[in-house]
């Protein structure tokens, strides 16, 4: 059902000026032709807010009449613009531009009069222009220095978050964004609507399934515990380990991963494990039974048909994905730093295999020129030995003095 989101986009985009500052919306995550939306919680626009000058993104909690059914989406929503309150000035963090607001969207009747008024709750954050999809679903069109630069930059991006507390929870290409400063790319992670901080109170008592989206969740948000703050962190380490992995590969880490055949029977065992432990045993009971369980699963690796790996890094790659993307997240490694170590590591394999290959080929270009030469000089010493031996045939030899009688 979308007639509700069609109205709201209706009016907001015949309305000059919106809420007396905002000006020329134009939805960007949502299609009304064909009924196609990006993103679980809102309604996304990019505008023009004439009071700073600068462009925006309007979010609007999404008023489809499914999802104004979803208290936790709504109380998610709210809380979203409470805790980039938190990120106001720091760097490499979504900064807000504006807070919790609320627009009365007017529903008509027949004869043209207002029957009714439905609030439609938003807030205003920076508008960051650069897409990164693009690394993802076009890799073979970058090179794996570039690539791994970026993983660089959404690294950083998410020790932003963590360094104050904060846990995304939804890590996925839609949900980063990149600008230019300084001829450097810098990489933003957006959409918080899943995120939480270290000090939040869960929205719901129980979570049987995770809060972002299922393709890059970590093992344990199947297994109830997406809510507990415990594994915020190692959550988003999962994330950083599949998008790695997805820079480097066409296939998902979450279709790679389940190509282990006891994956889905081992995510069962734990889920049942854990079902009847109480929510303050739950992390007790995984430490418990999770070491056990993963060591029938292999690790994934970046080799094999689909991968785009070089062979140089592949292994730096492999190990940087395998401590990342632990099972047992009590294991998973929360050391961010050693992570961008070993990328700069790979980069400079790279830059050292591209200086050798490149020595190696003006090697090679000076041999080829040197055999060359020397080609050259034989061929004319040639020429010129068979001009001396055709000069020598062509001249007369000269008649014996003859000998006079006497």
């Amino acid at each position: 059902m979308s007639s509700n989101r069609d109205l709201l986009l209706a009016q907001l985009h015949n309305m000059p000026l919106f809420a007396g500052r905002y000006r020329e919306l134009q939805c960007v995550n949502y299609d009304p032709a064909n009924k196609e939306k990006r993103g679980c919680f809102s309604l996304v626009f990019r505008a023009t807010d004439v009071v700073t000058g600068r462009v925006v993104a309007l979010k609007f909690f999404d008023i489809d009449f499914s999802v104004l059914q979803n208290p936790y989406r709504i109380q998610a929503f709210e809380r979203e613009p409470e805790i980039l309150k938190v990120l106001l000035g720091k760097h490499r963090c979504l900064q807000l531009a504006a807070g919790l607001d609320t627009f009365q969207l007017e529903i008509r009747s027949a004869d043209g009069t207002i029957s009714a008024r439905l609030p439609c709750k938003y807030f205003a954050v920076e508008w960051i222009d650069e897409e990164i999809d693009k690394f993802f679903h076009r890799q073979d069109e970058f090179g794996p220095e570039e690539k791994l630069r970026l993983f660089n930059e959404i690294v950083l991006g998410v020790q932003a978050l963590h360094r104050h507390d904060v846990f995304h929870r939804d890590l996925k290409p839609d949900n980063l964004r990149a600008y230019i400063d300084a001829l450097k790319r810098i990489v933003i992670a957006i959409d918080l609507g899943t995120a939480a901080r270290v000090i939040s109170i869960p929205l719901q008592p129980e979570y049987g399934h995770p809060v972002g989206a299922g393709a890059y969740a970590a093992p344990e948000n199947f297994c109830g515990m997406a809510g507990l703050r415990e594994v915020g962190k190692a959550t988003d380490v999962f994330a950083l380990g599949c998008l790695l992995f997805e820079l480097f590969h066409t296939e998902l880490f979450a279709i790679e991963v389940r190509k282990n055949r006891s994956y889905d029977l081992v995510l069962a065992a734990m889920a049942i494990d854990l079902a009847t432990a109480p929510r303050d045993k739950l992390v007790a009971a995984w430490r418990r039974s999770a070491p056990i369980l993963e060591r029938s699963l292999r690790p994934v690796k970046l080799d094999g048909i689909g991968s785009s790996a070089p062979p140089a890094i592949r292994g730096i790659l492999n190990q940087i994905i395998a401590v990342t993307t632990r099972f047992d997240f009590v294991s998973r490694t929360e050391n961010l730093d050693a992570v961008r170590e070993q990328v700069w590591a790979a980069i400079r394999v790279l830059t050292n295999d591209k200086v050798a290959r490149r020595r190696a080929e003006i090697t090679r270009l000076h041999r080829q020129r040197r055999e060359e030469k020397i080609r050259r000089q034989q061929r004319r010493l040639i020429e010129f030995l068979g001009q001396a031996q055709l000069r020598q045939c062509s001249t007369p030899s000269p008649l014996p003095p003859t000998r006079s009688l006497k």
